[in-house]
């Protein structure tokens, strides 16, 4: 009984954690200006809460780990992978990632950050 009590305070707590890291990540975000809310004629009218913030942060975590031979499919790959680190906004940025691929391979091989990437296919405001 007594470590089943153990455990669930311990799943409770990680989810806590994550939570709190992520919020202090978005309060960074907003700190330094950048935009939440978005609008876009490409995407859909009710935007879902942390688009923005979710593209940024894929494209900030790829531009780290894409060099600068990396073929499309090398980027492909990344893509496929990165939503798994996100945590509870992994659903946004798979469909993200999926309504974009093309455009995000070729964006993730320009000299573009990742505000502009973002911007530039529309989840952002520019």
């Amino acid at each position: 009984m007594l470590r089943r009590i153990v455990l669930i305070t311990l799943l409770i707590s990680s989810v806590f954690l994550t939570v709190c890291a992520l919020h202090l990540e978005m309060r960074k975000e907003e700190s330094t200006g950048n935009e939440f809310e978005e609008s876009s004629g490409e995407i859909e009218t009710e935007q879902l809460p942390g688009k923005c913030w979710a593209c940024k942060w894929v494209m900030r975590k790829l531009k780290k780990q894409i060099s600068n031979g990396a073929t499309p499919d090398d980027i492909k790959t990344k893509l496929g992978m990165v939503c798994d680190e996100i945590g509870f906004l992994k659903s946004i940025c798979r469909k993200l990632v999926n309504q974009y691929t093309d455009t995000l391979v070729e964006e993730l091989s320009t000299t573009d950050d990742a505000r502009t990437i973002c911007a530039n296919i529309g989840v952002c405001k520019k």
